[in-house]
């Protein structure tokens, strides 16, 4: 083993991380069951980082903070492991009280706290992070190579410029000062490639925009191919049944189905049932679409996830509905990307509340500059943020609405006038004590998806360049797609372009088990997800690219910088059939939570339609205004 890691550039010994990995390999997520993290499991010596499990953060003001750090999922699942009676009878009293109180510090938090402050006039708003810097899913990854800053999203990617108000986020996109057009490096020189600007764009829904390879493995031998659907899918080793079905499932426009009830329709059946039962396609259809509907909003495949949710990703089978065809050239949706995914417009929403929180006033400064902590939770101030607090109880009480938290190892309380929920459904659950049994058994049929995002820093991409393209997809090994992406021009600061120069990959990594319930598929895909150490991942990860890119010149040792793993074990909802229309008058799971009750009201990106930064803020701007209606009489 040590021979294999030091050809993979893993140099340092890793007698006790392979011990520990071992153990954890079959006991999925047994380390996260204990209450403490035990001493013997932590090498301070060992290569960048303390904690063997969630390894190196990179640099900056997120390096604390990649993903679901171990000490997060330590915190949160004292919940799960019912420590929640005697934190709450231990909490301390702050002697505080806040108008209102968000749990959940990203999108959806932020979007609650702009509505509420909208609606009301000189009220107090405390937002709670159970993470040690804000943003939910929407921060960013930070590396320093050979003198060059480099970012990746740790989660959230990918938008669009709003052409008109639609939604309280193009609302907020406006108010704040976002920018109206943006630049890229690819302009002056794009070295014969075509470079997708986001993470996802090249998965499906701009493919033909972009250069994305294929690959496959034909009798043991690797090979690429560019851009299969230029010609038909001619090259692809695919028997002439699936390629005849691929091709009628990306570009059939043909509109078979009624649209009268065509949600409720769609939503009592699976996507894999309405494409090889209603569409009569091959299964092979079915396999290759499992991962981008798994990694773009839902977290699981076809086998369990409701069709109608397919519907509203404009997943083929739905062109029909849609007159989306997105393996065209023609298609002109522009989805951008700054440095470190939505990590910068989140950044000028918590600027636009908490002024002080971030120096200076341009966009380039709000960007890139540092996060002023110590302005952040500041007491006097009508917009408050404070991390690193793990909402355990939230109790309403006549005219107000008590709140227990677990903050750097002490149980403490707080009151509130109104609190909104913007943290995930399986934690309200857990947190709110004497939850309407409407919203509670709804809840219980709520199902997440695990995600696991990775950026690899790169020393260079000449591999990519010699190869043609700048994203990839393939069919074993590890993940199923990565990409580099075109960088944003952003001020003076200097992000290269340049094949000879570093640049950061970025792997989106699904966990799927077709053949299983939805709720056995998210027990061993969090089980999969936490059940290794970081170094098990980095070995994978430098193993696979060896392979697959290694006839292109690619070298691990030589060529990477630099990993990071961001792990959320509840990444996304997971809509079954059902949860769409399956209420009573075909009402969602989720119309219950849109009301609220008392004083306590709910305001996470679940509870929209799909997971994305426009229904995060939206829902939780609804939840901010049905606070404000509340603690102003």
């Amino acid at each position: 083993m040590k021979s294999l890691d030091k050809a993979l550039g893993i140099d340092t010994a890793i007698t006790r991380r392979d011990f520990v990995g071992s153990m954890l390999i079959g006991a999925g997520s047994a380390l996260l069951g204990c209450t403490s993290p035990p001493k013997q499991l932590i090498d301070k010596t060992s290569r960048q980082y303390d904690d063997p499990w969630t390894g190196f953060g990179g640099v900056g003001d997120y390096a604390t903070s990649n993903g679901n750090t171990r000490q997060v999922m330590l915190d949160s699942h004292k919940l799960r492991d019912q420590e929640k009676p005697a934190i709450v009878k231990s909490a301390s009293p702050t002697g505080e009280e806040f108008d209102l109180v968000i749990i959940g510090g990203g999108f959806s938090g932020l979007g609650a706290a702009y509505q509420f402050q909208a609606k009301s006039e000189n009220k107090s708003c405390l937002i709670m992070d159970n993470h040690p810097v804000f943003g939910g899913e929407a921060k960013e990854n930070e590396f320093n190579v050979n003198g060059y800053r480099l970012f990746g999203p740790q989660g959230s990617n990918g938008f669009a410029v709003p052409q008109s108000v639609n939604t309280l986020s193009d609302e907020v996109y406006r108010i704040i000062g976002m920018p109206m057009e943006y630049s890229f490096s690819d302009n002056k020189e794009d070295f014969g490639i075509r470079t997708p600007y986001d993470s996802y764009d090249a998965m499906y829904w701009g493919e033909n925009k972009f250069d994305v390879g294929y690959h496959f493995r034909e009798n043991g031998k690797s090979n690429w191919i560019k851009n299969i659907w230029k010609d038909d899918l001619k090259r692809t080793p695919w028997s002439d049944v699936l390629k005849k079905d691929m091709l009628r499932a990306f570009r059939s426009q043909e509109n078979s189905f009624s649209k009268k009830n065509l949600g409720a329709w769609l939503d009592s059946m699976t996507y894999k049932d309405f494409l090889e039962i209603e569409l009569g396609l091959d299964p092979g259809v079915t396999s290759h679409l499992d991962p981008i509907l798994a990694i773009a909003n839902y977290g699981f495949g076809c086998d369990v996830i409701s069709a109608y949710g397919a519907y509203l990703l404009a997943l083929p089978g739905m062109q029909g509905f849609h007159n989306f065809d997105p393996t065209s050239s023609l298609t002109d949706q522009k989805i951008y990307s700054f440095p470190g995914g939505n990590t910068t417009y989140l950044r000028h929403i918590v600027k636009y509340l908490i002024p002080d929180s971030i120096k200076g006033n341009s966009f380039e400064d709000i960007t890139y500059n540092k996060i002023n902590f110590s302005a952040l939770d500041k007491p006097g101030k009508s917009t408050r943020i404070r991390l690193n607090s793990t909402a355990v109880d939230v109790y309403e009480a006549n005219d107000h609405v008590k709140i227990v938290y677990y903050r750097n190892g002490k149980p403490e309380s707080i009151i509130a006038k109104s609190v909104v929920l913007a943290a995930p459904g399986f934690m309200a659950k857990n947190v709110v004590s004497k939850m309407p049994q409407n919203i509670y058994q709804n809840y219980n049929r709520f199902h997440h998806g695990p995600a696991l995002v990775v950026n690899v820093a790169l020393n260079n991409w000449n591999f990519l360049e010699k190869l043609g393209f700048s994203a990839g997809r393939w069919y074993d090994g590890f993940g199923y797609f990565g990409s580099i992406r075109a960088p944003m021009n952003i001020g003076g600061r200097d992000i290269p372009f340049h094949p000879d120069k570093p640049m950061v990959m970025t792997f989106y990594v699904p966990f799927y088990y077709p053949g299983n319930s939805i709720r056995d598929q998210g027990t061993m895909g969090r089980g999969e997800l936490l059940g290794k150490i970081y170094i098990d991942y980095e070995r994978q990860i430098r193993m696979h690219m060896n392979d697959i890119f290694g006839s292109a010149g690619f070298n691990a040792k030589k060529d990477i910088a630099g990993i990071i793993l961001n792990r959320w074990g509840h990444a996304y909802i997971s809509p079954q059939p059902g949860f769409y229309f399956g209420g009573p008058s075909n009402t969602g799971l989720t119309d219950p939570m849109k009301k609220g009750h008392g004083r306590i009201f709910y305001g996470h990106s679940e509870l929209g339609s799909r997971m994305n930064y426009r229904n995060a803020i939206s829902e939780g701007g609804r939840a901010g205004e049905q606070a404000a209606k509340i603690v102003q009489g």
